[in-house]
């Protein structure tokens, strides 16, 4: 058993060198597609925590892009690329979203039912500032 095995397979009874090591050669590194160490050991780790799709080919299997002999690059377009909407947690309770609402000098906009133009005015609040309402109980 090498160094590599000896933490995750404790009861791996195979004599074998780091070079032969059955583990490392089934380690699949998302970051530059390759087998042999793991994506927290990439040599060429990207800067960034995560990575998002910037050409179209990326959407597609590696097996489709060497079967159809695909090489090009081609950019997505920019909406696709763009963030993701931040997450505003607020917790189900009028008197909470109120009182969240109050802290911004927020209005409250005109609707049928005080329960419902809380909300939607939160939700405007959120779409002006690119984010998402989740309700947490």
């Amino acid at each position: 058993m090498c160094s590599i095995c000896k933490p995750i397979l404790m009861d791996f009874s195979a004599k074998h060198g780091e070079a032969h090591c059955p583990l490392r050669a089934s380690s699949y590194c998302s970051h530059c597609a390759d087998y042999g160490h793991l994506t927290k050991d990439c040599p060429a780790k990207p800067s960034r925590l995560f990575t998002e799709p910037i050409y179209v080919e990326q959407l597609l299997s590696p097996s489709d892009l060497e079967e159809y002999h695909i090489t090009t690059r081609t950019l997505l377009p920019k909406q696709i690329r763009e963030d993701p909407p931040q997450l505003l947690e607020v917790e189900d309770n009028d008197k909470v979203i109120a009182a969240y609402l109050a802290a911004r000098s927020i209005k409250l906009q005109k609707k049928s039912s005080k329960k419902l133009t809380l909300r939607y005015t939160l939700e405007e609040h959120a779409k002006l500032n690119k984010m998402r309402v989740v309700y947490v109980k």
